[in-house]
């Protein structure tokens, strides 16, 4: 059901990244920013090299660019721009879930991880190089959609493009924090499939992501408040359909930086290099710790009654784009 999860390189690279993480542990953070960078690129370079990972980092995502537009959008360029942020969506949470997550426990469970914790390089660097090696080969093809959806699709061009460039950024390293913590409290592959894809379909349903949100129950929308995709979908629709910049966005944007620096680091502090070290019932107390910013964020948005007007006319205002998305 993933539409883009790629197939990255598992690094057989070991020296380069080896001496970058004893250089780090000797001068400091800024020694650590620079392994990280270094390692994130290595994966970059070998991700285009390998024709299956480059199928799934390029190829399947502007696959399902076409597929949304033609089918679901009808060449209609205001279909298109109510239909981009959904579309976004549904790659970071393929990508995050079954490209990211699933990266990490299938290198635990090789024992690649335990090479590069021999070099030695902290839980942080590791973790943080490959989530910006998937952000870097992640972004490149969503601006190249949004280049064809103005061009081809006549997709009108409106509010703050910056804007919309950090939220969608935020979205995606806020959801792969939260599947690094399913990657960090399962054992096996086979454990990680089963709750990347629970998640998956609980995201993919519940957030705007393949209905509209007006079409949704009243209780569903509350709900979905609670959940990144719906903040990005929402702050997204916001530029792109009514204009609007850092100050009406603020709410959005706030609620996935809190979500994704609380995960990224109750991931860092759940990861595992070994795959004989089990979870238990500890870690997976810990794992729910993540749950905290979420329902934090959530109940906010509910109660915040100046979010809650915003969250009407938004819903008022684009019920006839999402129409047209949704009716060829």
């Amino acid at each position: 059901m993933s539409t883009a999860g790629p197939i990255q390189p598992e690094m057989e690279i070991a020296r380069p990244e080896a001496g970058a993480g004893r250089e780090a542990a000797r001068r400091g953070p800024g020694a650590s920013a620079r392994s990280m960078l270094q390692m994130a690129w290595l994966n970059v370079l070998l991700a285009y090299r390998i024709r299956i990972a480059f199928f799934f980092v390029f190829i399947w995502p502007m696959m399902w660019f076409f597929i949304y537009f033609l089918i679901f959008g009808g060449m209609r360029p205001l279909a298109v721009a109510a239909l981009f942020g959904p579309l976004i969506s549904l790659e970071i949470i393929s990508n995050a879930l079954f490209g990211f997550s699933m990266q990490m426990v299938t290198m635990r469970e090789r024992d690649m991880l335990r090479r590069y914790h021999l070099a030695p390089i902290s839980a942080t660097i590791m973790v943080g190089s490959r989530m910006l090696s998937s952000y870097l080969l992640f972004m490149p093809v969503v601006v190249l959609q949004y280049v064809l959806a103005v061009w081809w699709f006549h997709m009108p061009v409106a509010g703050n493009l910056l804007v919309l460039f950090i939220v969608f950024s935020l979205a995606f390293l806020a959801i792969s924090a939260i599947g690094l913590i399913i990657a960090c409290v399962v054992d096996t592959v086979q454990e990680a499939t089963v709750w990347n894809n629970l998640l998956f379909f609980a995201l993919l349903f519940l957030t705007g992501t393949t209905l509209p949100l007006m079409q949704l129950g009243h209780s569903i929308q509350r709900i979905a408040l609670f959940l990144p995709p719906t903040l990005m979908i929402l702050s997204s629709a916001f530029v792109m359909l009514g204009g609007t910049g850092f100050g009406a966005n603020w709410p959005e944007l706030f609620g996935l930086l809190i979500i994704m620096l609380a995960c990224w680091a109750l991931g860092v502090a759940l990861f595992r290099w070994e795959k004989e070290k089990k979870t238990n019932r500890r870690d997976r107390l810990r794992a729910a710790l993540a749950l905290i910013p979420i329902l934090a964020v959530g109940l906010w948005l509910n109660t915040s009654p100046g979010f809650q007007r915003v969250y009407q006319t938004y819903m008022q205002q684009s019920a006839a784009a999402f129409n047209a998305a949704v009716k060829k």
